[in-house]
């Protein structure tokens, strides 16, 4: 089979490699989508250290069934199903805690310790697998998993009602941000982002007030609005360090500090004292929620079809990231597909 293989940074090429076999509680996937993420981005850069090559890169797919392996008897031959993308062993006590994401044996799918899917075919566990509804089609599908990742971020905060957020970063997981934060009764929210034709999507997902800050400060903005009180909570999905310090200066003393952008080039200057003196809760979220996700997309409470701007054929995978497409935003890029 064909599978773009990522062999160190900048270098992601094309191979023939053998067709996995699907062990006991496995199965084995024909590919039909695989959504393009911005951590496919930093492993391709090699700044996502996590990730060793040879590594066949992908995490955000799903497919047909093909075969399964002994045990198997959730999902059969010829199911359309979505794959979760975090491995967890299921014994360990942050797995018997339910922080799967944290086990100590386990990995992602495609970045850290398991072959992805950016293939004709790839094997995952069992457990893995989401039957995929009807009302979704497969260039939906390839958005599941970065809504998943919102959706379980959102889970764990307290979003008052008639409360305040600020979200920097304004991408498809920063606009899926805006709009569950209206969900769960957000009075204002506040979309902070550099590109003017990804801010645009901003009112269809929630966001009340664009910022460019290109253009406008906003620091002095937010701060303005709020009467000088700042915002009660800020959602960082942008992975800038530029992001993260103003995001910090525009949240309200004891405000709660979201981290989802990834930060995958290293250690970043933060204002430290700040946290401490106005006692802001801050905390990272790195893993899915696919039920609920499914569900929005499903009944179109969210709509992720509007967002993607490319698709590509798996052969014009690698082009797609050492053209800049995809780094540098070009032709409009906001989210793209693998199409199989």
């Amino acid at each position: 089979m064909k599978a773009a293989v990522w062999n160190g940074p900048y270098d992601l090429s094309i191979k023939d490699v053998q067709v996995p076999t699907p062990s006991r509680e496995e199965v084995l996937i024909k590919t039909k989508v695989v959504g393009i993420c911005g951590s496919d981005l930093e492993i391709y850069n090699g700044r996502f250290k996590q990730s060793t090559p040879p590594m066949i890169i992908g995490h955000e797919g799903g497919g047909v069934v093909h075969a399964v392996g002994a045990g198997v008897s959730a999902v059969k031959e010829g199911d359309s199903v979505i794959v979760e993308c975090v491995l967890y062993c299921g014994k360990c006590t942050f797995c018997k805690q339910g922080r799967v994401n944290l086990c100590v044996n386990g990995g992602v799918i495609g970045m850290i310790g398991a072959q992805g899917e950016y293939a004709e075919y790839f094997v995952v566990p069992e457990r893995n697998c989401h039957i995929l509804p009807e009302e979704i089609s497969w260039p939906e599908a390839g958005l599941i998993d970065t809504l998943s990742c919102p959706v379980y971020a959102i889970s764990k905060m307290n979003v008052p009602l008639d409360s305040t957020v600020a979200v920097f970063g304004p991408g498809p997981a920063g606009l899926f941000f805006c709009a569950l934060a209206k969900m769960r009764g957000a009075l204002k929210v506040y979309l902070v982002g550099t590109r003017e034709n990804r801010l645009k999507f901003g009112p269809q997902y929630g966001a009340d007030i664009l910022i460019n800050v290109r253009q406008e400060n906003a620091v002095d903005i937010i701060r303005e609005d709020t009467e000088g009180k700042g915002v009660d909570i800020v959602i960082e999905a942008a992975g800038s360090e530029k992001a993260l310090n103003e995001g910090l200066r525009v949240l309200k003393k004891g405000g709660l500090f979201l981290l989802y952008g990834v930060f995958g080039g290293g250690p970043v200057s933060v204002d430290i004292q700040s946290i401490q003196m106005y006692e802001f809760t801050v905390f990272g979220s790195s893993s899915v929620n696919y039920p609920p996700a499914i569900k929005l997309i499903k009944r179109g409470a969210v709509r992720v079809k509007d967002l993607i701007t490319h698709t590509f054929t798996l052969e014009e995978l690698p082009e797609a990231f050492s053209s800049g497409v995809i780094e540098k935003r070009l032709d409009n890029y906001m989210k793209g597909v693998v199409l199989f």
